[in-house]
């Protein structure tokens, strides 16, 4: 993927950098707790933070971008604990929190071409252009 010389398969895992680079931005800031470290599942990468005001757990899912070379689509979804609730703004205001720390992460580093956010996941609407 993305074309890797062949003397490197196997040697690195696509994906694996986006999600530890982006993790390990995360967890300075204030509001962060270090939870589960990104983790290679068959699908991509899997890794959580949690949030020091709510105590929500969000999970950031990394995913190759399979329509575009080096591109990545980074989900973020909220963990819900058994039995116990959270008001949907208190979730919303967790997912916020951890987005407003990916949107600086990458605004501050030029390499980035483009990113943006959507409230509707791209492989369920059937997008393959993450730009449109």
């Amino acid at each position: 993927m993305h074309e890797q010389p062949d003397d490197q398969i196997g040697h690195w895992f696509v994906g694996g950098d986006c999600a530890g680079w982006i993790y390990a931005r995360l967890l300075p800031l204030q509001n962060i707790v270090r939870e589960r470290e990104p983790l290679m599942e068959d699908w991509g990468w899997y890794a959580s933070v949690r949030t020091r005001d709510t105590d929500i757990s969000i999970a950031m899912l990394t995913y190759p971008w399979d329509y575009l070379d080096h591109c990545w689509l980074i989900g973020l979804d909220a963990k819900r604990p058994f039995f116990r609730r959270h008001a949907d703004r208190t979730i919303r205001s967790a997912i916020d929190y951890v987005a407003d720390g990916i949107d600086g992460i990458i605004a501050g580093d030029d390499r980035f071409e483009s990113y943006g956010w959507r409230d509707q996941n791209p492989f369920d609407s059937g997008v393959t252009d993450p730009r449109q």
